[in-house]
């Protein structure tokens, strides 16, 4: 892959353009032709079929907006009844009255039934493991892993934002086979992904059912009439480890900024800032730690880039540290991952 392939919209890569391509192809599957939808996402068509382009995730949610407002329908026209529009806005209302996480997952399925949704949702809790499993009904194969993988991106910030704190995945299943992008779904969730799988589950600690409801509905509603939209108002409002984590995602390819430079751009004193990192068990290093890693696998899976190059844009001075950082994270070196 060549720097051409880039989009430098943003200027951050957060994505392949494979999501792009396959909302595309779901609004030309509902009578949207895909000359129209290049136009309304700015992209050309080449670009959009081009499966190396490297692409912000702004793309992704403008793409989602596209197929939503022509489709008319939460499940963008891919399931074999419609999901009406404000079901999402309702889910969140409702889920936001009840005083803890468990009471609110309840409230949420319970409009999902009401409403005749074309996704159904169990929780099923079993060795301290919440498992919350989805049932959609699609009509079209092609497009079931992308509707899966948008319900449960939406799915997963839904209740981040209901506690108000960023929820950790144990890990993503979907029944899915893996797809070229695996490296997407890393990003979107950061924790283990594994397709091929007998049910479509998001899994998190039970103790995340505890958590009180924070969630000021007012405050969100502006979000709700475009779900997906939801993602981009956790840097205000989620756990302090997000707001980092998206100020480290989009700093410079080669440099982090020091724990001083990132309280500074936080508002707050280093002090400040390291007491609030240890009252959700965390530290700056390892938060830096996991965005290097999610940097280093998306650039093997996804370009061409040497070795040394990865390494330096991953901020490390010497290919030695890189070698033994990514053998810590995957239990291998970067040449045996990317071969």
């Amino acid at each position: 892959m060549n720097e051409n392939n880039i989009s430098t919209a943003t200027g951050e890569l957060f994505t392949t353009n494979i999501f792009v391509r396959e909302f595309c192809l779901l609004g030309e599957s509902i009578g949207l032709a895909r000359e129209e939808f290049a136009r309304r996402i700015g992209l050309s068509l080449k670009s959009i079929e081009n499966p190396l382009l490297v692409i912000s995730m702004h793309y992704i949610i403008k793409g989602y907006t596209i197929i939503l407002e022509y489709s008319d329908d939460e499940f963008l026209g891919a399931g074999r009844s419609k999901q009406p529009r404000g079901s999402f806005d309702l889910m969140v209302k409702s889920a936001s009255t009840e005083q803890t996480l468990g009471h609110a997952l309840k409230a949420i399925e319970q409009v999902m039934r009401i409403s005749q949704s074309p996704i159904n949702a169990t929780t099923i809790i079993k060795d301290s493991i919440v498992r919350w499993r989805f049932h959609p009904d699609v009509k079209d194969a092609r497009f079931s892993l992308l509707i899966s993988a948008v319900c449960s991106c939406m799915g997963h910030k839904m209740l981040s934002t209901l506690i108000k704190k960023d929820i950790s995945l144990e890990y993503v299943h979907f029944i899915e086979k893996k797809p070229k992008n695996i490296c997407d779904y890393q990003f979107l969730f950061s924790c283990p992904v594994k397709f091929n799988q007998q049910y479509f589950e998001l899994a998190f600690d039970v103790k995340w059912l505890k958590q009180p409801v924070r969630c000021n509905y007012q405050e969100v509603k502006p979000y709700l009439d475009i779900p997906i939209s939801l993602i981009t108002y956790s840097f205000q409002t989620l756990g302090f480890i997000r707001q980092i984590k998206d100020v480290l995602s989009a700093s410079p390819y080669a440099r982090f900024p020091s724990q001083l430079e990132l309280a500074k751009q936080l508002g707050i004193s280093v002090r400040t800032m390291q007491r609030k990192l240890g009252a959700e068990n965390s530290n700056y290093m390892q938060i830096k730690d996991e965005i290097r890693q999610r940097k280093a696998i998306f650039y093997l899976e996804h370009t061409d880039k040497r070795l040394d190059e990865i390494a330096e844009r991953c901020g490390f001075s010497e290919m030695a540290s890189f070698t033994r950082a990514f053998i810590r994270w995957t239990g291998c070196s970067p040449s045996k991952y990317k071969s």
